[in-house]
């Protein structure tokens, strides 16, 4: 039966061929395709490169390590004032005292200040109030007093704690708490780094470093980077910081290798201006030249 005949009273219809399987777009396409230029990197700069790279991630790793400390730190502040309160009430002296005054002040909280009996000698002292408690003049309060200390005086439903070692655990406390996310983000993004510029390799540049037009010495930006790839492309970038960037703008294209593409950019230099070992600059690419 020829082609275009019937079978069984239909019509048969040819399918077309199927096309050629198309061939994978070969590393260079895809380099130019990623922004990157056409040519190898090189790889004598993958060592150093990655060197820097780990070196940048370490700072900020210890630096999370070290907000976990001044975060752990004032819980373990605050528990040693806890328990030395505590200790105080269970061994102290107990005496009557009479409430003297009350003031309140507007950043230091509100006072008490309370006449007892210690020693055979009538005393005054000022007691942090940080109980419920509502107190007037005249009221009765049990106050302890240690022998050992005779400073060192609490009531019974006040702990009166060091306000000097209390305020540092709280500023310990907001430092890390401040101090902990922007860690685990710069953590992140020096990870993330490293992993392009494995992917990429590290291509030789020139680069030609301009101050952003607000960097001033008490206003310090990341200044602007124009990088040109040999025998590829121009892009845009700017530095993930200020510091040390702006002493290599003197020199206008500055031999580099560059990795990594996006928001993951890193520029490394062969020495920077006071330093005779490779210096790395993270950046990103930016369109708004």
């Amino acid at each position: 039966m020829g082609t275009g005949e019937h079978a069984f009273g239909r019509p048969v219809r040819r399918r077309p061929p199927p096309p050629p399987p198309s061939r994978p777009a070969g590393p260079a396409v895809a380099e130019r395709d990623s922004g990157l230029p056409a040519g190898r990197p090189d790889p004598r700069v993958a060592v150093p490169g990655r060197r820097r790279l780990r070196a940048g991630g370490r700072r900020w790793t210890f630096a999370l390590l070290a907000a976990a400390a001044l975060i752990g730190g004032c819980f373990a502040v605050q528990h040693e004032l806890d328990r030395a309160a505590d200790l105080l009430l269970r061994t102290g002296v107990h005496s009557d005292g009479t409430v003297l005054a009350v003031r309140r002040k507007s950043k230091a909280g509100e006072f008490i200040e309370v006449g007892y009996a210690f020693g055979g000698a009538q005393k005054r002292v000022w007691i942090v109030k940080t109980s419920e408690r509502g107190y007037a003049v005249g009221d009765h309060v049990v106050v302890t007093t240690d022998p050992a200390r005779p400073a060192r005086v609490r009531t019974a439903d006040g702990p009166n704690e060091d306000r000097a070692t209390n305020s540092a655990a709280v500023v310990m406390l907001i430092a890390g708490v401040v101090l902990f996310p922007v860690a685990v983000f710069r953590r992140i993004r020096w990870s993330r780094r490293l992993a392009a510029a494995r992917r990429t390799g590290w291509y030789p540049a020139e680069v030609t470093i301009t101050p952003h037009r607000r960097l001033t010495a008490a206003d310090h930006h990341p200044p602007d980077l124009r990088i040109s790839y040999r025998d590829g492309p121009t892009i845009n970038a700017r530095g993930a910081h200020a510091y040390g960037v702006a002493e290599l703008a003197d020199r206008p294209r500055r031999t580099v290798w560059v990795a990594g593409t996006g928001e993951n950019l890193a520029v490394l230099f062969p020495a920077g201006a006071k330093r005779k070992r490779p210096y790395l600059v993270p950046a990103r690419v930016v369109t708004d030249h």
